[in-house]
């Protein structure tokens, strides 16, 4: 769907032409109205009405002048067929004198199409148990749909009633998955609303009334419930001579049995197995969103815990939902430049704009928008030169501003990855968005690593909704090795992974491919993370990976000749970023694939020396005493 600002609701990419079949009929391109009239817009409401297919030429003549055909008829629709190319791009109208067809997507949309998108994806989330994700899929469909008439000033022509069916069954479609998405998500009163348009379009709809039967019961009123019932059975008995329906009459004894008489729930699996919890979170923060709630959704977590998977979901159900997604990555590399995230999310929107449409959008903070984004100003060319940097907060009120227009438009997703990577201001700017704004149609979500700039996202985390991801429970774990077909294999994959998503997905790729160890490119990605903690905490989980089970940093310590709160400081930084756990009084591995991968990437006369200085070590701790029923006495690999 394109909008003014020839935004498609995407990645921000310019668009092609949008035909409105719904109201009043309208075309753009790339952004801009156009306006077509006469016998080419008829031509072009017919092609787009019957689009999929190809009108013979004498069908559109009998359409275009009924009874009373030009002298050289196909000439004629040529001439309308040119016409058209014209103004809308040689892609708009295919085929020839035998006959002609509407382009194909993505060259040629349709709102129509765009709300059957929108409704399938409704029902789509609400097969999965995505309840608040398909009531903002649903809702982006009903107000497409919403105006109720196909073609305005042709609403009585034949040829257009095709259409009117089409969008008088979408719009049933969206309204019954609103309301069932809305009683899944405990929302009685937004059910009743979208029930009860329903039961009003069609009063015959038995799926709408029980939905209304439904929702009045759920809301505390059974009697508003009962009534709906006998109004129904009054219909259909006076204008069809049948009673309702076996499941209407289920319903209805529910109600008067004062037994639950909400919709079943689906089952199906997720699509991210073990974060079922977190997507309920982002799917309602979404769904929010999606109604001028404002939401700002901080997710940390350990390096390759899932993050970007449940970002890159987040920006899924945005895009399948009709919302404009707007996406950066935090650089370390560019940490000193001013906003460099927020200009790289911007600039594909903003430099697709004319300067009148950006001055109606943001007013006077059009000057501060395009000093931040360069391109904009080169070419807009009034706002001065990109090298006159606006004051921070007039910068931060022209992206807040930017977004809160964009946002009236249709919702808003802005995604963020790796924000402890990125300089303070982008930080700021994120906390006054979540702080400051409010009302706009936008979600901003932003990934962090947990143990990383921990200053900064302590503070954000007071305005921002925290995500904490952790490892996933040993049932994910077999959902996802059954799924890849080495479900025999599940047990094993959770003991050496402990659930941490990664390396549960490469253990599992590795034993497709018939490989029992630690896959190169994992191991590779592991010894990168240990890598990072500094030269001496490497070394010393190196020596401590020939220990199986607890340890003591004091033990680790001496096989290095460390001090014991030497070693204990290095443990503990370890700790900070995951790859250690605390058991009892001593640490473990996060997992058994880290510290495999450390032990294989120790040369054999290294591990060597380590298992025998162990060993010597050990013999003198044999009378060590049992704590909790459990030795704390660590075995040898």
């Amino acid at each position: 769907m394109i909008d003014e600002t020839g935004i498609d609701g995407t990645d921000g990419r310019e668009s092609k032409v949008l035909i409105r079949l719904v109201g009043s009929f309208g075309v753009e391109r790339d952004g801009l109205r156009e306006t077509v009239g006469g016998r080419a817009g008829t031509l072009l409401k017919l092609l787009a009405v019957e689009r999929g297919h190809t009108l013979p030429t004498d069908r559109v003549v009998d359409v275009l002048w009924h009874d009373c055909p030009p002298k050289r008829p196909a000439e004629n629709v040529a001439t309308l067929v040119s016409r058209l190319r014209r103004t809308l791009g040689p892609e708009a109208v295919t085929g020839g004198r035998r006959g002609y067809r509407l382009g194909r997507p993505p060259a040629v949309s349709v709102d129509l199409d765009e709300a059957a998108a929108l409704t399938a994806e409704a029902e789509g989330r609400l097969a999965v148990n995505e309840a608040a994700a398909a009531v903002a899929a649903a809702t982006r469909a009903i107000e497409l749909l919403d105006d109720g008439v196909i073609l305005k000033g042709d609403c009585d022509a034949p040829w257009a009633a095709a259409a009117r069916g089409e969008a008088a069954g979408l719009l049933r479609r969206a309204l019954h998955a609103a309301a069932t998405g809305a009683l899944r998500n405990a929302e009685p009163e937004r059910a009743r609303r979208a029930a009860e348009s329903a039961v009003a379009a069609d009063p015959f709809d038995e799926a709408a009334h029980r939905l209304l039967m439904r929702a009045h019961a759920e809301a505390g009123e059974p009697a508003r419930a009962l009534l709906a019932y006998e109004r129904l059975r009054d219909v259909l008995a006076a204008e069809l001579g049948t009673d309702p329906a076996a499941e209407t009459r289920a319903v209805h004894l529910a109600i008067l049995r004062e037994q639950p008489a909400g919709p079943p729930t689906a089952e199906r699996d997720s699509a991210l197995p073990g974060r079922e919890e977190e997507m309920t979170m982002i799917s309602r923060a979404w769904a929010a969103a999606a109604t001028g709630r404002t939401g700002v959704l901080l997710i940390v977590g350990e390096a390759g815990i899932g993050k970007s998977r449940l970002a890159a979901e987040t920006v899924r159900i945005a895009r399948a939902t009709g919302g404009i997604t707007l996406e950066a990555q935090c650089q370390e590399i560019e940490r000193s430049l001013f906003l460099q995230p927020f200009a790289d999310a911007l600039t594909p929107p903003v430099t697709r704009l004319t300067e009148s449409v950006l001055r109606d959008m943001v007013g006077d903070a059009a000057q501060a928008l395009a000093e931040l984004i360069p391109e904009a100003a080169l070419r807009q060319g009034r706002y001065g030169s990109a090298g006159q940097v606006a004051g921070r907060r007039s910068t931060y009120e022209a992206v807040a501003a930017f977004l809160r227009a964009l946002g009236a438009r249709k919702p808003v997703l802005l995604v963020l990855e790796d924000l402890h990577l990125a300089g303070k201001e982008t930080v700021e700017l994120v906390h006054y968005l979540a702080r400051r704004v409010s009302g706009a149609r936008l979600l901003v979500v932003v990934t962090a690593r947990s143990a990383e700039n921990t200053a900064a996202l302590e503070a954000l985390g007071h305005a921002a909704v925290r995500l904490e991801l952790g490892p996933l429970p040993a049932r994910s774990v077999a959902r996802l090795a059954a799924r890849s077909g080495q479900g025999r294999w599940a047990d094993d994959v959770f003991r050496r992974t402990r659930g941490h998503p990664l390396y549960v997905v490469e253990l599992l790729r590795g034993l497709a491919a018939g490989e029992h160890g630690v896959p190169a490119g994992l191991s590779a990605a592991v010894l990168a993370r240990v890598h990072r903690t500094g030269s001496l905490v490497e070394r010393l989980l190196r020596a401590a990976s020939v220990f199986r089970g607890t340890f003591e940093p004091a033990l680790a310590g001496e096989l290095l000749g460390l001090p014991p709160q030497v070693a204990a400081e290095l443990c503990e930084r370890a700790l900070r970023v995951g790859l250690l756990v605390v058991t009892g009084s001593g640490y473990e591995f996060a997992n058994e694939v880290t510290r495999e991968s450390l032990y294989a990437a120790t040369p054999v006369p290294t591990q060597l020396v380590y298992r025998r200085r162990a060993a010597d070590l050990l013999g003198h701790r044999d009378n060590r005493p049992v704590l909790n029923g459990r030795s704390h006495r660590p075995e040898l690999r």
